[in-house]
Formats: C-alpha cells, sequence, structure tokens
C-alpha cells in the first residue's frame, strides 16, 4: 500500500484528518505543542503523507519510529531529537508507543514574537531534517525545555506566545550545539542571509511546481534576479558558505522530490517528468539516471519488490507497510 498523501498543510487539519484529538489549548495554526502519548495512537501506527508548512520537532523520551523527510529516512528512538524544516513531504510510523513531545512553529511566529529568533535557527542540509541521538546529560535539556513550553501553552497567561518563542529559541541553540559537527560554516551576516533567502525561494519554487501553479524550475539566472544580486556574486556565496553549487543544491532536491513520487505513489512517470518542467522525456531519463546510477522505472521497482508483512494501523485499519519504515 502506497501511503496516502494529502494536500493538507496546517497542524491543526493534520490532527484532525488522523482522527486525533485537537487540545482546545491549540488556538492557531503558527504554533502547536502535543504530549504525544496523550494523542491515543494505538501500535503499530502510520500516519498519512503531508507537506507542512512548518518546522517540526519531535523529542522522543521513549518509544521507537520512523519517520520519512522528503525520501529520507530517519529512524527515532529513546532519547532521540528530530527536526523538520517547512516544504519537503513528511510521513511516519510508530512501532512502539512513544512518550514525548511534538512542536510545530512557523516563521511568522518567531517573527511575531521573537523577531532576532530567525537567525537561530540550524542551518539547514539536503535532507531538509536532522536526527540526534543523545546521551542522558544532553537529552535532558530538551525534555525540560519541552516541559517549559508545554505548561506556557496550557496556561492563560497574557504573554505566554513571548515566553514560548523565547523558549523555542532555546531549544534552537541546543540543536546548534550538537550541529556544530556538520553544519556549514558562515562566513558572515550577509551571506548568511542570501544563503537562507536562497534555501526559502526554492522551497517555494517545488511548492509551486507540485501544485501546479509554475512549470519553470529556477536556475542561477531566475534566483539571483529574486534576491537582486548578481549571477557570478551568488554562485561565489553560495558555494564559499555551503561547500555546494546552485545546480547541486537544485538537482539534489528535483532527485530527492523525484525519487519520493516514483516510490509513493502511483503517478505515471511521464506526468512526474512534467511537473517538474522535464518536456523532453528522454532528458528526465537521462538526467535522472546520470544522478542516481538507475533509471526512474528501476527505482520503483525495487522499492515496490520490499513490501513486507509487518502491518500498521493507519485510520483505525491494519495495513502492511514496507521494510524499510
Amino acid at each position: 500500500m502506497k501511503p496516502e498523501i494529502t494536500t493538507l498543510r496546517k497542524f491543526r487539519d493534520m490532527i484532525a484528518y488522523m482522527n486525533l484529538p485537537v487540545f482546545s489549548y491549540i488556538d492557531n495554526d503558527d504554533f502547536a505543542i502535543i504530549k504525544i502519548h496523550e494523542m491515543g495512537l494505538k501500535m503499530p501506527y502510520i500516519t498519512p503523507t503531508f507537506r507542512p508548512d512548518f518546522y517540526t520537532l519531535i523529542i522522543v523520551s521513549e518509544g521507537k519510529g520512523t519517520f520519512m523527510a522528503g525520501d529520507h529516512v530517519f529512524e527515532l528512538g529513546p532519547q532521540h531529537v528530530f527536526m523538520k524544516y517547512p516544504d519537503s513531504y513528511l510521513s511516519s510510523g510508530w512501532t512502539e508507543s512513544p512518550v514525548g513531545y511534538n512542536i510545530s512553529f512557523t516563521e511568522e511566529f518567531l517573527t511575531k514574537y521573537f523577531p532576532d529568533g530567525l537567525d537561530e535557527i540550524p542551518v539547514k542540509d539536503i535532507t531538509n531534517a536532522f536526527n540526534y541521538g543523545l546521551s542522558d546529560d544532553d537529552y535532558k535539556p530538551f525534555d525540560d525545555i519541552c516541559a517549559e513550553i508545554y505548561n506556557e501553552a496550557i496556561s492563560s497567561s497574557n504573554n505566554r506566545y513571548e515566553m514560548i518563542a523565547n523558549l523555542l529559541i532555546h531549544f534552537l541553540l541546543l540543536v546548534q550545539q550538537h550541529q556544530n559537527k556538520i553544519k556549514l560554516e558562515i562566513q558572515n551576516e550577509k551571506n548568511a542571509l542570501i544563503l537562507a533567502s536562497f534555501f526559502k525561494n526554492v522551497d517555494q519554487n517545488f511548492n509551486m511546481l507540485l501544485s501546479g501553479e509554475s512549470a519553470i524550475v529556477l536556475r542561477t539566472k531566475e534566483h539571483s534576479k529574486l534576491l537582486n544580486v548578481n549571477e557570478t556574486f551568488l554562485s561565489k556565496v553560495i558555494s564559499k558558505t555551503s561547500g555546494r553549487t546552485i545546480n547541486q543544491w537544485i538537482n539534489d532536491r528535483l532527485i530527492d522530490e523525484i525519487s519520493y513520487l516514483l516510490k509513493n505513489t502511483h503517478r505515471p512517470i511521464p506526468e512526474i517528468a512534467q511537473m517538474f518542467a522535464f518536456t523532453d522525456l528522454g532528458y528526465f531519463y537521462t538526467f535522472f539516471k546520470r544522478n542516481t546510477k538507475a533509471t526512474p522505472s528501476s527505482v520503483r521497482n525495487d522499492f515496490n519488490a520490499l513490501d513486507s508483512d509487518r502491518t500498521h494501523v493507519y485510520r483505525g485499519e491494519v495495513v502492511k507497510i514496507r521494510t524499510n519504515w
């Protein structure tokens, strides 16, 4: 069975769609926190596939599960901290009852309640997600902050969102500390802003391709116009600050999005090619094979061959789930 891909983008809509409780204290779409163990999940459990417009933080004290962010798989277990950026596919499966927190927040939330906090969001990489397994001592501060955020969320304090935004920044600073081993070196504030804006524009371009609002994959020329900088300058900034060229970022994103749809939908390959502005099907096959060493058909067929007898509860029904979940 292929995971169901929805068009839902907002946290409350997703929770309601899965027939899970939407608690009364979750009163807007820009921020939410829930205790996962209070959601009434029946093990094993699998979610539909969403493409959230918000950041996702998962903090697991107990339990075991697997999250897919785009075409990348992350195994979560006790004392794991998982963070996913907006605008990429997300689905998850739990095999052991989770205990922990699920937090969602948008850039608009931080902009409103802690404008300077946007500078503290950790640098993303090609996976659009991070997953850290921590020691007892390293995990405890995350758990403590989540408890404080939760207590503020359910309170009636007039300034609860200001307090939550401050606590979120503290959380993100802790993530950055653990990201230091792999994070990219940012040369200065101007370059950091350009890099962040470039990523944001790439996300928007792919969202528009998937929704049918655009039929053009933006490349260096278009991105330089959007950012109002010279093409050569933009290329140097992206390459110097990230260690990857603009085309590498875009091509890897194309492969990630295409691979996900090949594996998790029944959409015809020509339709997928057209979604991502490939007007020449032959060139689509050449592009995909050059970047993956495999054909689109073989990627789809190999993935489909991994069906197993493992099951999950999906919206109240028991269904088979793949071995690599």
